[in-house]
């Protein structure tokens, strides 16, 4: 599986200050959001400024993507206003179910065609919110082809649960979501942690390096400050890169003439270790 972005920061859709602010930050992605980052007064002229957002991000380089509202009336009126050049991705909030990604897919599929997009070229990034979602995320994960990837939405999450958003709550529907997310092909986003408490940058350090160690890959912030952490973090070290090389250089040579397990440098390589390694070596290109 190819996974294509590390650091989504989130802007408020109406915020030309911050949005201004994105152009320079150092995040692979830009999430214009619409919903809980733009007041409800405001959400008409968030939706009007919107293309006009996508072509200056689009200038400094960035990948764009909108985040619509939960409820289904006023996110189709949040899709007919994003789905337009430009948009490379949705991010759909409170998903309960398989149909709500089929529904909201088919709706986009008509809209590409009106602003004459290929088919299929805006993806979804999903968000599950609510203990409700659990029991069917591998169905969610799987509903759609648009479907690139899903994370859990701390604060939403461990308020419908009743909790804070404490590790010993976000762990288990966490891994839940990871598992989900490998089973069904998708990049599985996000960390063991509240995204409104991240700490200092050196304690977010520690939170990416267990999200990453645990299989999780890319992360969304408010803050900028943020970014470079997690850049840094899913970003192979030469050191990493020449020892996956050797790795498969290595492995491929010894298959070939009938060896299923060698040493590299001290290390037992079998076939797990050695796909570790190519997986990583494809990140890079």
């Amino acid at each position: 599986m190819k996974f294509r972005f590390r650091s989504f920061l989130f802007v408020p859709a109406d915020n030309d200050r911050l949005i201004t602010s994105s152009l320079k930050q150092p995040c692979d992605i830009v999430i214009l959001d619409l919903e809980d980052g733009t007041h409800p007064s405001r959400k008409t002229e968030a939706r009007n400024t919107l293309t006009q957002s996508y072509a200056r991000l689009k200038e400094a380089g960035k990948a764009v993507a909108v985040r619509i509202n939960g409820d289904l009336n006023t996110a189709v009126t949040d899709l007919r206003a994003a789905v337009n050049p430009g948009l490379d991705l949705v991010v759909l909030p409170k998903i309960e179910h398989p149909r709500d990604v089929q529904l909201l897919s088919a709706l986009v599929a008509d809209l590409e065609s009106m602003a004459h997009l290929k088919k299929g070229s805006v993806q979804f990034l999903l968000q599950i919110e609510s203990a409700a979602a659990l029991p069917k995320l591998y169905d969610i994960a799987a509903a759609d082809p648009r479907v690139m990837g899903m994370m859990l939405g701390s604060e939403d999450f461990s308020l419908d649960c009743g909790s804070l958003p404490m590790p010993e709550a976000l762990t288990v529907p966490s891994m839940m979501v990871l598992h989900a997310s490998r089973a069904a092909g998708i990049q599985p986003i996000g960390f063991i942690a509240s995204i409104a408490n991240l700490g200092d940058v050196a304690q977010f350090r520690e939170k990416l390096e267990q999200a990453r160690t645990l299989g999780f890959y890319g992360a969304m912030v408010v803050h900028p400050k943020f970014l470079e952490a997690i850049n840094t973090c899913y970003t192979p070290t030469p050191a990493e890169v020449t020892e996956a090389r050797e790795i498969v250089s290595a492995f491929d040579a010894a298959f070939a003439e009938g060896k299923g397990a060698i040493k590299v440098n001290d290390k037992m390589i079998d076939k797990p270790v050695y796909l570790r390694a190519r997986a990583l070596l494809e990140r890079m290109k």
